[in-house]
């Protein structure tokens, strides 16, 4: 099956903005959005090869939505200006890099993203995927159609829509016109969260049969679970939210009708080899991107190019002789840093091993302590007395994942002398 890829651009650009950490520029420019948005474009992009990628952005300033309710997203919190500088930029590399968008006067994204999902649903050799993390476009994920959240790597079919919000994706306006989306300021029916939603649309399907059912007052061929809805305050709220109820489902509802003039599918063929082009290399080099110019990095050194003699301590006399090298008792001064880091077995804290710990000073003095690996080893016993003196040092220790690598010793210090050889066999098996 061919594959169209429907980005649903402002929902894309805030979640690289919010999902990851801030990053400046030696200017002090924010770049994390772009740079993050880039790397998708040419590594993830690159791998999945799509046949066609559609980047679809809102219409600028007021669309529709705003004619049938002024209050239409008016609780939405501005965009921070470290996004706002950043909006630009996002849509200049997107162009240099060809990648095609869509913006329509007058519409939001998910209004186009909903007209081509729905031009192409009834093609049986096309798959449709739509990169969003609105819960709106839901409605549209059929047979051939799904939303793709890139950051988990998931595809949301209708059994994935179905377990996510209780509700087949043709009730998901209803669902959200019922129980408030809050990102939109779209009203709700006054105290009726999602579990009465999701009862009575999958027993009376639509908003529209809620209140035909409600006029009628005729409740005794009702199943009893919807039935002790409709009765004291639950009418009441029914009643008084009528309006909102469908002013909401109007807010909600995606136009399926947007003209599109003279668009053409094969326009926007999914082309990874036209990314870096020249323009956007000087880019990625103006906002230091360098990781990203893959070509221009330096050749990556091998292990044997680095000359590195890592001495392996093997037994209880070479840890001595190593504390002593760290305390500067050799070398006449003490280094003021050093740098530490353990191999365990498992990522799971009680099951996990201590295999060996390594120590860097500098080039030159890199140490490897073994305390499982079938050759010679150090004892549990005298290992504990080196850990313990070493953190009442007074030198600075510089550590990857520490806080996890903190509980394992802590575990082991604290642990009895458990055999070694024991052990070992238990690492054999891991291996």
């Amino acid at each position: 099956m061919k594959k169209i890829y429907l980005i649903d651009a402002n929902s894309f650009i805030y979640r690289m903005f919010y999902g990851v950490p801030e990053m400046v520029t030696k200017k002090w420019e924010y770049v994390n959005a772009i740079f993050w948005i880039a790397r998708f474009f040419l590594s993830q992009m690159k791998y999945e090869n799509p046949d066609y990628l559609i980047f679809v952005k809102d219409a600028k300033w007021r669309n529709f939505r705003h004619d049938l309710d002024e209050n239409y997203k008016a609780t939405r919190d501005k965009m921070p200006d470290n996004l706002k500088t950043q909006m630009p930029i996002i849509s200049d590399m997107v162009k240099k890099m060809w990648v095609p968008i869509i913006e329509i006067e007058w519409y939001e994204a998910d209004d186009v993203i909903w007209t081509l999902a729905d031009k192409y649903n009834w093609e049986i050799d096309i798959e449709v995927d739509v990169l969003t993390w609105d819960k709106d476009l839901y409605s549209l994920v059929s047979k051939n159609v799904c939303i793709y959240d890139t950051m988990k790597k998931k595809k949301f079919w209708i059994e994935d829509t179905v377990e996510k919000f209780w509700v087949t994706p043709d009730k998901i306006i209803d669902y959200l016109a019922i129980v408030w989306d809050k990102a939109d300021n779209i009203p709700w029916i006054d105290w009726f969260w999602p579990k009465k939603a999701v009862t009575l649309l999958n027993k009376l399907w639509w908003i529209a049969k809620i209140y035909e059912t409600l006029d009628e007052q005729n409740f005794d061929n009702l199943d009893e679970d919807v039935k002790k809805i409709y009765k004291w305050k639950s009418i009441e709220k029914l009643e008084n939210s009528r309006e909102n109820a469908f002013l909401s489902k109007k807010l909600a509802t995606i136009e399926l009708k947007v003209e599109l003039p003279n668009f053409d599918l094969d326009l926007y063929k999914f082309t990874p080899e036209e990314y870096l082009t020249p323009e956007i290399k000087t880019l990625f080099r103006e906002l230091e991107f360098n990781s990203l110019l893959w070509e221009e990095s330096p050749e990556l050194k091998k292990w044997d190019d680095l000359k590195l003699d890592v001495k392996i301590i093997t037994n209880d006399d070479k840890l001595e002789k190593l504390f002593e090298k760290i305390i500067g008792q050799t070398q006449g001064t003490a280094p003021t840093k050093i740098t530490l880091d353990t191999e365990i077995t498992s990522l799971d804290i009680i099951k996990a091993k201590l295999v060996w710990i390594s120590i860097f000073l500098d080039d030159d003095n890199i140490f490897y302590i073994n305390r499982l690996h079938f050759w010679e080893k150090v004892s549990d016993e005298n290992l504990k007395i080196f850990l313990n003196n070493l953190f009442n040092l007074d030198i600075l220790i510089i550590w990857h994942n520490i806080k996890y690598d903190l509980e394992i010793i802590d575990l082991f210090l604290k642990s009895g002398n458990i055999a070694n050889e024991e052990e070992s066999e238990q690492l054999w098996l891991w291996i």
